[in-house]
């Protein structure tokens, strides 16, 4: 493929940059080696940077000066309605094939991209549009004409099995990749373990050699610290605490400079946190996929607006949210793995300036969001019928995040080694770093009330009944509730006392079953003789030692009037 960019191409990029989307310069040296690569357009193109370090520019800017139509796959539709959002600000023009467009929409966009010189510069699909009967002809048809220029895999991390956010249609890709090897292909993504980056390259057919551009995860504007809601009296003060130290001061128009997110794991969670933090005076709004879209549009408007300085959402907000000065990322429930949480809580700071992240560990969400990851796994080994080795990176990402959370160290230095990259220099951006004595001292009280924990749950089996409730809340005392137990004071009685206890219920059986063969009455009903119970004569119509009041006069009391 040919350089759009001529003799001229260095000027000419620069140029762009300015006019269309406003830069004087590139944010690194980096971004500028990954751009010129995708111009130059002799190598497929594999993208590794955190987020805000301005991924996107990497393709858009040489989809614009080339010739044709640039395709984009990406996993939502929200994601890329807020990507084409962007660019329609900068005026230039994108648009996208989902499920979400009108008749009208779809064959405007169609006959443009049929057209002899189509005016689409970035055509948005999902992976699921991309496999369909539409796509295909339309495909088919920009090739042949020379007409397609680029083919962008953003979220590349989607199509490997070792990915934290694995879509199976993304594996269809590979088929599309192969159908048009000759098309420059560029993969993007914020994560990517070295398991991830080979699953890619294989995945989606990349021509090696491949151009690979990979910035360390290191952000030195983030401060990474963990507390846990076990051993705080009031977490949500905490929480309100964290959320205006890291807002800072309102401004003179009253609204704070910058904003924030608190992800939680359910709609339930993010209500309740919402609420809590509104009523201790940080406004805050729920955003789950339970809203009516005209609501979750509302929310996210006014926190893009600055109106509502906190939002408090589900995993489902934020990918693709193209905006700067979030001051801090809470995680009031831990995430699902290392890489999901490097991902969202790096939503923070992106304007380079210092911002906050903080993981509200909680033990019994570690324990919870361990067996669904163990069921999802066991449901995925089942429907397929065998296991693959890739099953276990969901465990393994999970494990990873829980030793970040738990074991004293760096917490920069342990994002660091999960995605293979040298160890950074910390320069006290983490609470272990800046107060290791404080992160010792809280991990020891952790320790010691797990102890405390466990202790208590070892004395549990001589006070609780059978599915585990405390026996002395229910009439009997030791002698619980449920299948019931008879015996000594301590709740042991000898082999004899039990082998004859057996032999007077197998009787009492053995006797109701033969009257009732005979269809004659049941009678003489055994009452094993230590059970203390009030009713042993079903006929009586009193209960011993209970009496009513009705119209202020005492009286006995009839079981049924």
């Amino acid at each position: 493929m040919e350089s759009p960019l001529g003799s001229g191409g260095p000027d000419r990029l620069l140029k762009a940059l300015a006019r269309v989307f406003g830069f004087q310069s590139f944010r690194s040296e980096r971004q500028e080696s990954a751009v010129r690569a995708v111009v130059r357009g002799d190598k497929d193109v594999f993208i590794c940077m955190p987020t805000g370090a301005g991924k996107s520019l990497c393709y858009q800017l040489p989809a614009v000066i080339a010739e044709g139509v640039t395709i984009v796959i990406s996993p939502l539709i929200a994601l890329i309605q807020d990507q084409i959002e962007h660019l329609h600000i900068l005026k230039i023009r994108a648009c996208s094939l989902n499920s979400k467009n009108s008749l009208e929409e779809r064959k405007k966009i169609l006959s443009d991209l049929w057209c002899e010189k189509p005016s689409i510069k970035l055509l948005y699909i999902t992976p699921e549009m991309a496999a369909s009967s539409t796509m295909g002809p339309v495909i088919d048809s920009l090739l042949a004409r020379k007409l397609l220029a680029y083919l962008v895999v953003d979220e590349a991390h989607c199509v490997s099995q070792w990915g934290h956010d694995f879509r199976p249609d993304y594996l269809k890709l590979g088929l599309l990749r192969s159908k048009i090897s000759n098309v420059p292909c560029i993969a993007l993504t914020a994560t990517a373990p070295k398991q991830v980056q080979d699953d890619v390259v294989a995945s989606l057919q990349l021509k090696v050699p491949i151009a690979i551009f990979k910035t360390p995860c290191f952000r030195a504007n983030l401060f990474y610290d963990v507390h846990f809601k076990e051993i705080l009296n009031q977490p949500y003060v905490n929480l309100k605490g964290f959320c205006e130290k890291a807002l800072g001061k309102k401004n003179s128009s009253g609204r704070f400079s910058g904003c924030g997110i608190v992800y939680c794991r359910t709609r339930d969670s993010c209500q309740d946190v919402a609420e809590e933090l509104t009523k201790r005076g940080v406004d805050a709004k729920a955003y789950h996929a339970g809203l009516k879209n005209s609501e979750r549009t509302t929310v996210q408007q006014e926190w893009m607006e600055g109106k509502v300085p906190v939002i408090v959402a589900t995993i489902s907000f934020g990918m693709g949210v193209d905006k700067a000065n979030v001051r801090f990322v809470a995680h009031w429930n831990i995430a699902k793995s290392m890489a999901a949480y490097y991902q969202e809580s790096g939503r923070a700071g992106r304007d380079g300036k210092p911002s906050f992240c903080r993981v509200y560990y909680s033990r019994t969400d570690r324990d919870s969001i361990n067996f669904l990851i163990k069921k999802e796994i066991a449901q995925m080994q089942s429907k397929r019928g065998c296991v693959k080795s890739s099953d276990k990176s969901s465990m393994v990402g999970f494990e990873a995040l829980v030793s970040f959370c738990e074991q004293p160290g760096c917490r920069h230095a342990a994002i660091a080694r999960y995605f293979g990259d040298a160890i950074p220099i910390c320069n006290q951006a983490c609470d272990h770093c800046k107060n290791p004595e404080i992160v010792m001292k809280q991990l020891d009280s952790l320790q010691r009330l797990d102890l405390s924990k466990a202790q208590a749950s070892a004395t549990m089996p001589s006070a609780a009944g059978p599915f585990g409730y405390i026996s002395d809340l229910y009439e009997g005392g030791k002698k619980g509730y449920g299948f019931e137990r008879y015996g000594n004071e301590d709740g042991s009685e000898s082999d004899g006392e039990s082998e004859h206890r057996k032999k007077e219920w197998n009787k009492f059986y053995q006797k109701q079953m033969k009257l009732r063969k005979n269809g004659e009455p049941e009678k003489d009903v055994f009452v094993p003789p230590d059970l203390d119970c009030p009713l042993r004569d079903a006929a009586n119509q009193k209960i011993p030692k209970l009496s009513v009041k009705t119209s202020g006069e005492e009286v006995g009391n009839p079981i049924a009037e």
